[in-house]
């Protein structure tokens, strides 16, 4: 019993450790969003990366930058599964030239068309000079989907540059905020994404939690043990044998 109390105290702790881990994550998160989301933006070159790394360091998500430049015009990348106000959608990734990089933008979110496996539509990006408000993001891991042209499986710039290969070695993108000039209004209109969201989730709590049940395996031990001692008690002993019948003619013999 000793030895399942260890390993439940172990897996109490471990699984503590990693919510925790999550939380702390989170918590980063959430402060990279009330540092830099609502700051004045900063010029795109200034908020890029260090010479040796391509994307930006947890404090940084969300910087937000002005670039200057302009749409690669028919190139729009559409990324499937995007939830929406429990609506699926796709959003829309669009290649942007500037002199210091070309990145995609994210433009917004379009809902599904008739089934997740036929493209929707999505007015085009405004053509000629343009500059863009927005914000900074690490891109997406690579899912390794084989999805038909444009379609997307995640905001991966590995994935994105297969078919666009003049997107610059650095693993960012932007999400739009504002642009001038506007595109004109079109039947498929592209909305623009929403704050993200700030909460830390639950775990915190389910750290603690796990972290509270850890003693519950050395009191159970401790209560089993406990108990097999007074039902030891509480039995009765083990009679004395009877004195053994000296018989008359084994006294005779003696």
């Amino acid at each position: 019993m000793s030895v399942v109390a260890i390993l439940f105290g172990i897996a109490c702790w471990t699984l503590g450790s990693w919510q925790w881990s999550r939380h702390v994550e989170q918590r980063t998160k959430v402060t990279a969003i009330e540092e830099n989301y609502d700051a004045p933006p900063v010029p795109l070159a200034a908020a890029l990366p260090a010479v040796g790394r391509t994307d930006l360091a947890p404090a940084d998500q969300w910087t937000k930058v002005v670039l200057r430049g302009t749409y690669v015009p028919q190139s729009d990348q559409m990324v499937r599964n995007r939830t929406r106000e429990r609506t699926v959608g796709f959003e829309v990734l669009t290649p942007f030239v500037t002199e210091d990089a070309t990145l995609l933008v994210d433009r917004g979110w379009v809902p599904n068309s008739r089934d997740a496996e036929t493209t929707p539509g999505a007015d085009p990006a405004p053509t000629g000079p343009v500059q863009i408000v927005g914000w900074l993001r690490t891109a997406e891991p690579d899912l390794s989907r084989d999805l038909p042209a444009p379609q997307l499986a995640s905001i991966s710039i590995d994935d994105a540059r297969e078919r666009v290969p003049s997107l610059s070695a650095l693993d960012l993108y932007v999400v739009l905020g504002t642009q001038a000039p506007q595109p004109p209004p079109g039947p498929n209109p592209v909305s623009p994404l929403p704050r993200p969201d700030e909460g830390l989730g639950p775990h915190q709590a389910y750290a603690i939690q796990w972290w509270l049940t850890m003693p519950g395996g050395l009191a159970f031990v401790f209560f089993a043990i406990r108990r097999q001692v007074t039902q030891a008690a509480d039995s009765p002993g083990t009679a004395a044998p009877k004195p053994k019948k000296v018989r008359i003619w084994d006294e005779e013999d003696a």
